[in-house]
C-alpha cells in the first residue's frame, strides 16, 4: 500500500480525533477540568446515531443531526447532575468524578447495548486514483495510487464545517467571545458581567454535540459499541495536549499530527509490530513537550 494511501487514512483519522479534541479542549480551558468521561460521551452518541439510522426513515444525516442534538442533551444533564454541584470543589475532585462517571456509563452501555459491536449500513462509493507513478523506497511505496471512499470524503468535510463553525462562534458571536474571556480569567469575566454559569452550560452542550457527532463518525468507520469513544480516548487527550491544553485551534493540529503519525508509521512498522504505532504517536507527544511544554499552538507562561 502506497504511502499515500496510509496519509489519506491519517487524515480521515485525525479529522474524527479533531472534532472529538474541540470538544474536549473546551471544556478543559473553560470549565478547568479533565473529562475523562468524554469517551463515553462520543459512544453514547455514536449509539443514538445508531439507534435513530434504524428507526427513523431518511439518510444518514438525519441519525448524526439526532446523535448531535441527543449528544448536547446528554451532556448537560450529565453536567448539572454531576460536576456542577461540586464545581466549586477544584479540578482533582472533577477529575475523579468523571474518571467514576465514565466507568458507570461504559458499563451501562455494556448493559443495555450489549458486547457486540455493530456496524452502520452505508452506502459507500469508492474513487481510485492511479495515475501517480509507483516510486518503491524501501517497505512502502513512496507515492503509488490510492483511493477514498464517500465515507472518508464526509469524514472530512464533516470536520472542515465544524473548524469553521467554531472559528465563527468564537470570532463572531457574543456567547463565543464571552467563552473566550471567562477561559483567560474567569474572576474577570464575571465582573465584567458575563452569566458564567450559562456560558459553562453552553460548553457543556456544545462538547456534547461534538461528541455525537464525533460518535457517528467514528462508528461509520469502525464499529458502535460500548468502547467506540473510549478506544479513542488517549488519542484525543494527546491531540489536545499536543495542540496546546484549551486551544482549540491547537487541537485540530494536535489531532492531525497523532492521525497521521499513527497511519504513516504503520506502513514502516512490520505487520508484528503494527501494535506499537501508538507507542510512536506517544514518543512524538512526549518529544515535543520536552521542546514546548505548553504544546505546539500553547501560550507560554512566564512567571513574575
Amino acid at each position: 500500500m502506497g504511502l499515500l494511501q496510509e496519509i489519506i487514512f491519517g487524515l480521515v483519522t485525525g479529522s474524527y480525533i479533531a472534532i472529538a479534541a474541540i470538544g474536549f479542549t473546551l471544556i478543559y480551558g473553560i470549565v478547568n477540568m479533565i473529562n475523562f468521561a468524554y469517551g463515553e460521551y462520543i459512544s453514547i452518541g455514536a449509539f443514538i446515531g445508531f439507534l435513530a439510522a434504524h428507526t427513523l426513515p431518511g439518510p444518514l444525516p438525519v441519525a448524526v443531526v439526532v446523535a448531535m442534538i441527543g449528544g448536547g442533551v446528554v451532556s448537560i444533564i450529565l453536567a448539572r447532575g454531576f460536576f456542577t454541584p461540586i464545581n466549586h470543589t477544584g479540578p482533582v475532585p472533577m477529575l475523579l468524578t468523571s474518571i467514576g462517571l465514565g466507568i458507570v456509563l461504559r458499563n451501562g452501555l455494556r448493559l443495555v447495548g450489549g458486547r457486540s459491536a455493530r456496524y452502520f449500513e452505508t452506502e459507500t462509493s469508492t474513487f481510485q486514483f492511479d495515475a501517480i507513478p509507483d516510486l518503491p523506497v524501501g517497505p512502502v511505496d513512496l507515492l503509488g495510487g490510492f483511493f477514498v471512499t464517500s465515507e472518508q470524503l464526509v469524514v472530512v468535510g464533516s470536520a472542515v464545517a465544524v473548524f469553521a463553525s467554531i472559528h465563527l462562534l468564537l470570532t463572531r458571536t457574543d456567547v463565543g467571545i464571552a467563552m473566550r474571556a471567562m477561559g483567560d480569567d474567569e474572576s474577570l469575566a464575571r465582573v465584567r458581567g458575563i452569566d458564567t454559569q450559562l456560558i459553562r452550560d453552553s460548553v457543556w452542550v456544545l462538547a456534547g454535540v461534538l461528541a455525537g457527532l464525533a460518535g457517528v463518525l467514528m462508528a461509520v468507520q469502525t464499529n458502535v459499541s460500548a468502547d467506540t469513544g473510549f478506544s479513542h480516548i488517549l488519542q484525543i487527550l494527546s491531540a489536545a495536549i499536543l495542540g496546546g491544553a484549551g486551544s482549540p485551534y491547537g487541537a485540530i493540529l494536535g489531532a492531525y499530527v497523532i492521525g497521521l503519525v499513527l497511519a504513516v508509521s504503520t506502513a514502516f512498522l512490520p505487520s508484528s509490530m503494527t501494535g506499537l504505532s501508538s507507542a510512536v504517536a506517544f514518543v512524538i507527544l512526549i518529544a515535543v513537550l520536552l521542546i514546548k511544554p505548553s504544546g505546539i499552538a500553547g501560550t507560554e507562561v512566564r512567571e513574575a
